[in-house]
């Protein structure tokens, strides 16, 4: 029992310290544009086997209205949210990314105050077992019959 408690303690200072890394700025973390879409433009061109000289320009357009979305929302979006969704550090970060996951997480977040029990769990198929703070305590896959 005395194990279980430290990896708890250690799990709750780890979520606290990423949560007051987010927060101490008080900014969107800035991502490099052009070496990302850089990256993606070679990716794309790698895997059809052709040039696509719109690739790079479409990538810093989509961005950059995704960063100005992020921003305008910045001081509304919860702490659990940025802490879920913005990971700088990953390999290749997205502003377009990490905007897809806060709209999801909102949406929902929105979908279960409206309808708590709209469907029966058990015709739900997978079921997906939810913690409020919208991870997964489990899925339940589907038999077939």
């Amino acid at each position: 029992m005395h194990v279980r408690s430290r990896i708890i303690i250690a799990g709750a200072v780890v979520l606290i310290a990423a949560s007051a890394a987010l927060a101490k700025d008080g900014v969107l973390p800035k991502i490099d544009l052009e070496k990302q879409c850089q990256k993606t433009q070679n990716a794309t061109d790698a895997l059809t086997g052709q040039k696509n000289p719109d690739a790079f320009d479409l990538c810093v357009k989509n961005e950059q209205r995704a960063r100005e979305k992020l921003i305008e929302r910045w001081a509304t979006i919860p702490a659990s949210d940025k802490a879920s969704c913005i990971h700088s550090t990953d390999w290749s970060p997205s502003y377009l990314e990490w905007l897809e996951c806060i709209d999801t997480r909102v949406y929902v977040q929105t979908m279960r105050k409206e309808h708590p029990t709209s469907m029966p769990a058990s015709k739900l198929c997978p079921t997906v077992n939810w913690k409020t703070d919208g991870s997964i305590i489990n899925v339940i896959a589907c038999q077939l019959r």
